[in-house]
């Protein structure tokens, strides 16, 4: 992997790809720029085994993608890799989700916890040094901690205060689409 970008994808990546999920002409040029970049090999996009449990095959469905084994097959170690969970990465998992942990005031209003799977997302892409975590994550509803956000939630702008990760949400400058997610024509042969 050193030689070639890594990109980190959280679980909402697949299900934009995959269920052809309506964004901007920007995020979708992006996508399909990182998409063409892998199928040249210049890049891989990495994601934990947890992402299996996330993208759901009757989720995806309802998204009107119907090929749950053409997705299992992305993970060919060439151009997706599936991380494995382990020991560290729960314990790097535990870290991350301690540092942003943020208890109910006294009138149980105001906590936030981040979930465990982005927890593991996060852990898995900081262990595996990925060069970009690619989400869409923007949501601090409730309890909810963004990802998009956290640097600025928490001001510190490292991985619990100091692992390095680039968490973003990817976009092109400006859209040339024509490009049709439906297709998944960008999807290693």
């Amino acid at each position: 992997m050193a030689s070639r970008m890594s990109y980190y994808w959280d679980a909402c990546m697949f299900y934009e790809w995959l269920g052809a999920e309506p964004v901007s002409p920007t995020k979708k040029e992006a996508v399909a720029d990182l998409l063409e970049e892998n199928q040249k090999r210049s890049n891989v996009i990495v994601t934990s085994v947890i992402t299996h449990l996330e993208v759901l095959p009757k989720k995806l469905n309802d998204k009107h993608f119907h090929d749950d084994s053409m997705y299992l097959r992305l993970f060919d170690g060439i151009h997706f890799i599936e991380q494995q969970i382990s020991q560290n990465i729960l314990l790097r998992a535990r870290e991350i989700r301690d540092y942003y942990y943020r208890p109910a005031d006294p009138a149980g209003a105001g906590g936030k916890m981040m979930d465990s799977g982005d927890a593991i997302h996060l852990a898995t892409a900081s262990i595996f040094e990925c060069s970009e975590f690619h989400t869409r994550d923007d949501s601090s509803r409730g309890s909810k901690i963004s990802l998009l956000g956290l640097y600025d939630w928490s001001g510190n702008p490292k991985l619990a205060g100091k692992y390095n990760l680039k968490i973003v949400s990817p976009e092109s400058a400006q859209s040339s689409m024509s490009f049709d997610y439906a297709d998944h024509s960008q999807a290693p042969k």
